[in-house]
């Protein structure tokens, strides 16, 4: 079938051969493959997803790959509908422009650039912006806002055919994109091809560890092949003739990580905070088969808990609604499915799901304005990741008696 996937057990940095899944959440749908219609349910497809860990470098991934075709040609999630990601997208340019002298006249290209909303915070510094982005109706809408755009996957061979176009790059940004790669190999000897000799390639990504310490196990789906810690990073770099130069911590997504990376020969130490993290992920064992397992353990007693907490309001009369059809809240809602039956529907801000449904537990997504017609007296905090966007976004709920449940790390009513 021209969507079938395929099972990978040799890991993918190192290429050392995967133990058995540490944690298996059983065959969930595509976490962003909305079905417009009912109609549209009998077709919809289940893979498996289940998560290993390397014992050679450290990397966490999954098992089983679905093609990227797809995943990403046909796309709904828009960054420009968060006001978390604009304001980190205005920081992180001033920051880097800043720190590396990427004045008028530098480029700066963006891989998976989605609409155009962080390349157009570079755009405002005077920088020369060109966006990768396969989701060809996503690169359309950044082509219309005037962000340029290639709407194509970013491979080794597309990265030596923009060089040859437009020239090597000072700045790649690499935002949530690296965990979604079947292919770090190929990706990372694309981006050093077109990285200038003195340019610098910027991968966030969320963070191991506090997926680990947080129970964030609902960002595990399909699309996250990886998921990311300081040390197959630097296993990777080491391969490839790259460097690590410096990494920063930030709290976007439940807890990211920046890794600044260049090519070896390029002059100056690593910050110290790239040998701080690899100190601290040594003490808290981030990469250890036993801190995985007691991961995989926390998951389902974290589970237990959430879905006697929503029977428990249930019980007494409450009415539920979910906010944030987020990709994340797709994985939590398949794994809960007594959770999914109490909500009378999920609002969401992006105009691109409404009126679509779930994947997999079929609740109908509303506009954010459909909230009065619920009659709802709990929320549902599915994007808990920009819980307080959406607890100020809300307070007219809350005014008027209304509370918010929230699932992760610890299930809760504020």
């Amino acid at each position: 079938m021209a969507d079938a996937g395929h099972t990978h057990r040799a890991c993918r940095v190192c290429g050392a051969s995967l133990p058995a899944p540490f944690l298996d959440l059983g065959a969930m749908p595509l976490a962003n493959a909305f079905p417009e219609s009912p109609a549209a349910f009998a077709a919809e497809r289940a893979y498996p997803l289940a998560v290993r860990g390397c014992h050679g470098c450290g990397l966490v991934q999954l098992d089983y790959v679905v093609p990227a075709e797809v995943l990403y040609r046909d796309y709904i999630y828009v960054s420009a509908t968060s006001d978390a990601v604009r304001r980190h997208a205005e920081e992180l340019a001033a920051r880097t422009v800043r720190a590396y002298g990427w004045q008028d006249g530098r480029r700066v290209l963006e891989i998976a650039s989605n609409d155009g909303t962080v390349l157009k915070a570079f755009q405002k510094h005077g920088v020369a912006v060109l966006g990768v982005e396969p989701a060809r109706n996503i690169a359309a809408v950044a082509v219309a806002d005037g962000v340029p755009t290639v709407p194509e996957f970013f491979t080794g061979a597309s990265a030596r055919a923009i060089r040859a176009e437009w020239g090597p790059a000072d700045g790649i940004l690499a935002r949530h994109v690296f965990a979604h790669v079947d292919d770090v190999h190929d990706f990372l000897e694309g981006a050093a091809a077109l990285l200038a000799s003195d340019g610098v390639l910027m991968i966030e990504v969320p963070y191991l560890g506090d997926l680990l310490d947080h129970l964030e196990f609902d960002t595990i789906y399909h699309e996250h092949l990886s998921y990311v810690a300081l040390a197959p990073v630097e296993e990777l770099c080491r391969q490839l003739g790259l460097r690590l130069v410096d990494v920063e911590q930030i709290a976007l997504h439940g807890g990211s990580v920046i890794f600044h990376i260049a090519h070896a020969g390029r002059a100056g130490a690593p910050s110290d905070r790239v040998a701080a993290l690899r100190e601290e992920e040594r003490r808290r064992r981030v990469t250890d088969p036993a801190t995985w397992s007691a991961f995989a353990s926390g998951v389902a007693r974290w589970r237990a808990d959430f879905v006697a907490l929503v029977e428990d309001l249930v019980g007494q009369g409450a009415r539920l609604v979910g906010y944030g059809a987020a990709a994340k809240a797709n994985t939590l809602l398949n794994y809960c499915p007594e959770v999914a039956r109490a909500l009378g529907c999920i609002l969401d801000r992006s105009p691109h799901k409404h009126h679509r449904f779930t994947p997999g537990t079929h609740i109908r997504v509303e506009p954010v304005e459909a909230l009065a017609a619920t009659a709802a007296t709990h929320m549902l905090i599915l994007a808990w990741n920009f819980q307080a966007e959406i607890v100020r976004q809300m307070s007219p709920f809350a005014a008027a008696g209304g509370r918010f449940v929230i699932p992760i790390p610890t299930p809760r009513v504020l």
